[in-house]
């Protein structure tokens, strides 16, 4: 799968179910390849702004949502 490819899949996951942690968004992409290729394309994602990276306190985790949702 192309990074791409891996980009639309997590937007849509994100717009389906608003904040995800990172364990959450790999059972819903269904990922079984590398972490280091996921971890790259959300660091990038999160650098230009798509999305935001911020804590949940109520799971004690980080997670991922949309970037318009903080």
């Amino acid at each position: 799968m192309s990074e791409e490819d891996l980009r639309s899949r997590i937007l849509d996951a994100l717009s389906r179910r608003g904040s995800l942690s990172f364990e959450e968004l790999i059972a819903e992409l269904r990922w079984s390849g590398d972490l280091r290729v996921l971890r790259r394309v959300l660091a990038s994602m999160i650098r230009e702004g798509v999305i935001v990276r911020k804590p949940d306190y109520s799971k004690r985790k980080m997670v991922y949502s949309l970037g318009g949702e903080i």
